[in-house]
């Protein structure tokens, strides 16, 4: 047998040799992961987490387990934002109205109008310039994993909102989100700064003439028992976020943190954002009404606002954060989703 032969035999041997060695196990390590939730059951967040439990908890055959500590367990958002830092909690939910008041740039995404929809707010979401916002949360001691959908915002009332000029005067209770209560000052209103657990109660005694909320909030806390017309204005898609604790995360091998972020950003969100209203703002209100359909059943008036004179009103506040976040990187975010 020639040399050049033999050598070929030998390759073809130590290919099948190879082939044949068994694919080493995933290394899963037995723990109990705490997943800390912003809002309640009620709420695509919670699908979402249950969706990723159990899958997590089926891929390790039960090695892996969540706990999902939901219903106001952890108190406020800041709050449960706290106890992820401080490691009470491995994992988390939260939105970036809160995250912005610990990384400037998270501010970006309540810029009013600045997201002309939702397939472009996917793709940013989704693609490398969603990540490297999302990353800066990282130098707060934090790992971040995805966004999210958190439905689209519009105000909850108790008379039509549909101009800026109707705003004016009227008590709008505002997330403790500095660009949200500026959005509601330029069209005359007057922001009050409000956890979600207080909302109900302050619309029924009049401390509330209107809220800041999506359709799917309204619904999950009774809100529209007060107040009876929600005005679609869409001036906000509000992502939420996962994230970890940075040092625990650091801990987990590869196998671990491979699949825990291959579930979330597919398991988990996929099923979070299927469960949520997606209303074109510029669609008719027959269409609107059609797609608001729970709302409109609990007894709630439909009101299309007039989105031009709105955009316009709140332009400002876009030109104040520019300077606020940092302008070369707004600029860059505005280029990139069409502003």
């Amino acid at each position: 047998m020639s040399n050049v032969v033999h050598m070929f035999v030998l390759a073809i041997a130590a290919l099948f040799a190879q082939t044949a060695m068994p694919v080493a196990a995933a290394d899963y390590p037995a723990m109990t992961i705490k997943f800390g939730d912003v809002i309640n059951r009620n709420f695509g967040y919670y699908h979402g987490m249950v969706a990723f439990k159990n899958e997590i908890e089926k891929r390790t055959d039960g090695k892996i387990k969540v706990e999902i500590l939901t219903d106001g367990k952890l108190g406020s958002p800041k709050d449960t934002l706290e106890a992820v830092q401080l490691g009470a909690v491995q994992m988390a939910m939260n939105t970036a109205a809160y995250t912005q008041n610990i990384v400037a740039e998270h501010g970006i995404w309540n810029m009013p109008y600045v997201f002309p929809n939702r397939k472009v707010w996917r793709e940013f979401a989704y693609g490398p310039m969603g990540k490297e916002l999302g990353d800066k949360i990282e130098a707060r001691g934090l790992k971040f994993l995805t966004w999210n959908s958190a439905g689209g915002r519009g105000i909850l009332s108790k008379k039509p909102l549909a101009t800026p000029s109707d705003f004016t005067g009227q008590k709008i209770r505002s997330m403790p989100d500095p660009v949200i209560v500026d959005t509601i000052k330029a069209v005359r209103g007057q922001p009050v700064v409000m956890n979600l657990g207080d909302i109900y109660t302050s619309l029924q005694q009049g401390i509330l003439d209107g809220a800041d909320v999506s359709i799917e909030l309204a619904l999950a806390f009774k809100f529209h028992d007060s107040a009876k017309y929600y005005s679609e204005i869409q001036h906000i898609l509000t992502p939420g976020l996962v994230v970890a604790n940075m040092a625990w995360w650091k801990k987990q091998n590869k196998d671990t943190q491979d699949l825990i972020e291959s579930l979330i950003t597919t398991t988990f969100r996929k099923t979070n954002d299927d469960w949520f209203i997606e209303i074109d703002p510029s669609a008719s209100i027959e269409k609107q009404r059609e797609v608001a359909k729970r709302l409109v059943d609990a007894g709630v008036t439909i009101v299309k606002p007039d989105l031009v004179a709105l955009k316009q009103a709140t332009a400002p506040v876009v030109e104040q954060y520019k300077t606020k976040i940092g302008r070369d990187y707004v600029e860059k975010v505005l280029k990139a989703v069409g502003y």
